[in-house]
């Protein structure tokens, strides 16, 4: 007997559809599996959506725009009962919105989200009223379609925690529904921003500023002169910021940059936190720390608080440079390069801070990390993320690796980073930059001898790839 085509074509896409909805956990699963359950429901079903655009002359990256805020009611349930219910939406009074966030990785079909609360809340549960906050995102696995990176985040946020950042963002692993769609595992993550109680611990009259690539795609930025490395804000809200603080935090980093070149730097910079951030990223192995995501502090407008290294956030490339140092240690754009370099003798205060930190606390992490690894295996908690992940994989038609995997070599990692740290962090001193009688002839980026980006007009010496040439 001979089947209509397109019959046979009906019949192909109803079992697939059978075959997927049947992957698709339930909400009993949901309920019991182990982890938490954020179930989104929007007024009248509404998605959230965005525009994309890609960046100006100049401008890197590729991001998004028009994100709409769609309004609903939010409810967590964590060990078979509801722990959180936001109520359904009224402005002011209770429910929240929801819209889409991040730049390239909101490209995806697997989106990633910030949540506003209308009243404070805590939704990581703990207790603890001072955690309370609006603020609070829906952190995908980046580069999801690779699949491997599942432990990313929480591995890069224990590690920078062990390393005594002083502000890393606490998160969890959770299964989210959307208007009853099962869209995958997320980190459930409270997001940087000023809250004195709980978060980013700055005056009012302090500042957030982060360093940031998709400048291009905020509304308010300003450029320090002498690396022309631009910046966004966090805190003043690019809304509320005037024109007064602008210039102040603009002066601010302008002193900075002077500073580093002449070595007067621990005058304005803390050089603490510049050393326990750059450790925390050689331990993790980060290569795309340059990235985005650098955030600075300054407490309040006083000249006695100095400009701090934010929290680390971006943890897409960790375990990535294995028998080197994390890739921010060549930058020539930025501070860690002529803080090694650039200092009299064979140390200087960032390398002596480092040296301090690391011997005080930094040779244990990756030893810490290791045995956190091995027990976050053996726990129940690994055991419901690995049937939740495979859920997010038959959600998205992907395949990958196993939560077991992923941690093992997690656990070879670190334990061959504690030996590579341990010879290597003895030989940490101030490079030189050599010098060499060739003329530039090359693509590749060059500077000026005070750290300024040259264009190839440019006549003179020009530092490029660690070498000074002549162009």
């Amino acid at each position: 007997m001979v089947i209509n085509h397109c019959f046979l074509l009906l019949l192909l896409s109803l079992m697939m559809t059978v075959t997927l909805n049947a992957q698709s956990p339930t909400a009993s699963e949901l309920m019991s599996v182990g982890l938490p359950w954020v179930e989104i429901t929007t007024v009248g079903g509404e998605e959230p959506t965005c525009d994309y655009v890609s960046p100006p002359e100049g401008g890197a990256g590729t991001g998004i725009t028009n994100a709409t805020k769609v309004p609903g009611r939010l409810r967590i349930s964590a060990g078979g009962e509801y722990v959180y219910d936001s109520g359904d939406y009224v402005k002011d009074t209770s429910g929240m919105t929801i819209k889409i966030r991040g730049n390239s990785s909101a490209y995806e079909a697997k989106k990633p989200y910030k949540v506003k609360l209308e009243k404070k809340a805590d939704l990581l549960c703990r207790g603890d009223d001072a955690c309370k906050d609006k603020e609070w995102l829906l952190m995908k696995d980046e580069y999801f379609i690779k699949g491997g990176k599942l432990l990313h985040m929480m591995i890069g946020l224990k590690a920078a925690e062990l390393c005594g950042v002083t502000w890393e963002p606490q998160a969890q692993f959770v299964n989210l529904t959307v208007n009853g769609d099962y869209r995958g595992v997320y980190m459930l993550c409270e997001s940087v921003k000023r809250n004195e109680k709980s978060r980013v611990n700055v005056d009012k009259t302090g500042y957030i500023v982060e360093m940031d690539p998709y400048w291009w795609n905020e509304d308010v930025c300003f450029s320090t002169t002498r690396h022309e490395k631009r910046y966004t804000f966090k805190y003043p809200d690019s809304d509320d910021v005037t024109t007064e603080q602008i210039d102040y935090i603009k002066d601010i980093l302008d002193d900075l940059e002077d500073a580093v070149w002449t070595g007067a730097y621990p005058s304005l910079l803390d050089v603490e936190s510049m050393s326990t951030w750059l450790m925390a990223h050689d331990i993790l192995g980060t290569y795309d720390a340059y990235g985005s995501n650098i955030f600075f502090t300054k407490y309040d407008n006083t000249s006695e608080s100095k400009v701090a290294m934010g929290p680390l956030w971006d943890f897409d490339t960790i375990m990535d440079t294995e028998g080197e140092w994390a890739t921010v240690h060549d930058k020539f754009d930025f501070y860690i390069y002529y803080l090694l370099c650039l200092a009299s003798g064979h140390s200087g205060p960032l390398v002596d801070a480092y040296l301090r930190q690391w011997q005080t606390v930094g040779s244990d992490v990756p030893q810490q990390m290791v045995e956190f690894l091995q027990n976050f295996l053996q726990s129940e908690k690994a055991e419901a993320l690995q049937i939740s992940n495979e859920w997010d994989l038959s959600r998205w038609q992907h395949t990958g690796a196993s939560v077991e995997e992923m941690g093992q070599a997690a656990i070879r990692w670190f334990t061959d980073r504690d030996t590579w740290m341990s010879d290597m962090v003895s030989t940490l001193s101030v490079r030189k930059i050599s010098i060499c009688s060739p003329r530039h002839t090359s693509s590749s980026p060059c500077y000026d001898l005070i750290g300024r980006r040259v264009t190839n007009n440019y006549r003179g010496f020009v530092i490029s790839r660690q070498r000074t040439y002549m162009k």
